[in-house]
């Protein structure tokens, strides 16, 4: 069963000024969780991060590995957003522990050889393909970008691959 949790969301630029001033009071949220192995490297980025994080709003940031299965299942996660920077960081916490019903997916910049979905989100044939098939082992994926815009389901997106 789902351990509830504010939002999940897939967003190459992670904690950005539409996070910080949308979706954090959108969920209430009192704290970020990014989880990302570069990231969790970066003493530096965490402490850019850190910065860009709201007063009162605490930023958590772990890489992808069982050790995130034991934090994840330990915490009230009903006020917090957990961030991923990409489609690949998803499915490789997907291939760990992924308990999250509901995955929104924002902003995935353009690059080569990927196509723009809605707005400014982007993705490969290949990614689209591992959404669908998280979509089949029951979770609701959809896209938004902003709270004012409508959950945009998978297969209204089908067509531009």
């Amino acid at each position: 069963m789902e351990n509830s949790v504010g939002l999940v969301r897939v967003d190459s630029r992670l904690l950005h000024g539409q996070v910080v001033t949308r979706w954090i009071k959108q969920v209430d949220a009192n704290e970020v969780i990014i989880l990302d192995d570069e990231l969790a490297s970066d003493e530096f980025m965490i402490e850019v991060f850190e910065m860009a994080a709201p007063e009162g709003v605490e930023l958590i940031v772990k890489p992808i590995n069982e050790e995130m299965k034991n934090f994840l299942e330990e915490r009230d996660l009903s006020h917090s957003i957990v961030l991923f920077r990409n489609i690949t960081t998803l499915m490789k916490a997907s291939q760990i522990y992924l308990p999250f019903e509901k995955i929104q997916i924002g902003g995935i910049g353009g690059a080569q050889g990927r196509t723009v979905v809605y707005n400014n989100i982007t993705l490969t044939k290949e990614e689209f393909d591992e959404l669908k098939s998280l979509e089949g082992q029951g979770k609701n994926i959809f896209l938004q970008t902003v709270p004012e815009d409508k959950e945009l389901r998978l297969e209204k997106i089908e067509k531009k691959f």
